[in-house]
């Protein structure tokens, strides 16, 4: 890893102050102004390294995109078997996502749909997100842990309902049995309800 320049250490400066003001203040509402007198700089140093406030936000958003994807990767590598990594993911999931303010916005705002890189990484990350499954899931038909007619779709399914319960789960963020209902919906998803 090659060292940090004055160049680098002033534009990471910028990204990192500009992500705070974003995640408070929400995109629209920050201005190259806030930025500017965060970092105590002319608005013109910051156009030195960035054409737009947009271009900022890229930046932002892109730099906590792989600070969870790192994270995710990580929890699931700790893992020995197919469903406790799983079972990681979904944990993992719902304890980054909040603290990635603008990343979850770039995924979830609507009104941010008008940036083209908003609509590129949502692309990629569910894709991403649903590889990560499908691997995971691939896994566990492999070593006999699952048995699954069709793991695309198995893994789509699972994407689909673990987003449909994450608002409800970061609601209850605090609540001292989530990691047992998160187990008991991932039990539901894998065999389902029916008696066997």
């Amino acid at each position: 890893m090659e060292p940090m320049t004055k160049h680098n250490h002033f534009r990471s400066n910028i990204i990192h102050t500009a992500g705070r003001i974003f995640d408070s203040l929400g995109f629209k509402k920050a201005t190259m102004d806030h930025i500017a007198s965060a970092i105590k700089k002319r608005k013109s140093s910051i156009y030195y390294y960035f054409k737009s406030k947009e271009e900022i936000f890229q930046s932002v958003v892109l730099q906590e995109a792989k600070v969870f994807r790192r994270t995710i990767i990580d929890s699931i590598n700790n893992e020995s078997n197919p469903h406790d990594k799983l079972k990681a993911y979904v944990i993992t999931r719902m304890n980054i996502i909040d603290t990635l303010g603008n990343f979850n916005k770039a995924l979830q705002d609507k009104k941010l749909m008008h940036l083209e890189f908003v609509v590129r990484l949502k692309t990629l990350y569910d894709k991403e997100e649903i590889r990560l499954f499908r691997n995971i899931l691939i896994e566990g038909v492999e070593s006999g842990y699952f048995k699954i007619y069709d793991i695309d779709l198995a893994a789509i399914a699972f994407v689909t309902a673990m987003r449909g319960m994450e608002n409800t789960f970061l609601l209850n963020k605090d609540d001292p049995f989530l990691s047992k209902k998160i187990e008991g919906v991932i039990q539901t998803i894998l065999y389902g309800i029916v008696r066997r």
